[in-house]
């Protein structure tokens, strides 16, 4: 898509994260901890992480909770499979912590390893 290709990366992250913020948190997703991940903690601290990126450098220990939270959505998805809502919302935020990842580094090239 040519606009989304036009958007610069800052401009994305804010537009996708005000995107999400209109979402709500899924109902099903309460009270449920696949791999071992409490969905509700996983969440704020992504939400968290993501918005403390629209603002400026993240330090350190925010840094390592982005990449912790991608693994552990990564982790998470096929146990939500069978829930759309749920899938589609942790899809989109490990979207945005991807990209607040990708803006902290200073090529705008992604600091996760494979």
């Amino acid at each position: 898509m040519i606009d989304a290709m036009s958007d610069t990366h800052p401009d994305r992250l804010a537009r996708l994260w005000q995107d999400f913020l209109a979402l709500p948190f899924p109902r099903s997703c309460y009270r449920q901890a696949p791999a071992g991940e409490d969905l509700v903690l996983l969440d704020s601290h992504l939400a968290g992480c993501v918005s403390a990126a629209l603002t400026g450098p993240l330090d350190q220990r925010r840094r390592e909770a982005l990449h912790h939270g991608i693994a552990a959505v990564h982790r998470i998805l096929p146990a939500l499979a069978d829930d759309a809502e749920a899938c589609e919302y942790f899809t989109r935020l490990r979207e945005l912590a991807v990209l607040a990842v990708e803006r902290q580094s200073p090529d705008g090239a992604s600091e996760q390893g494979s």
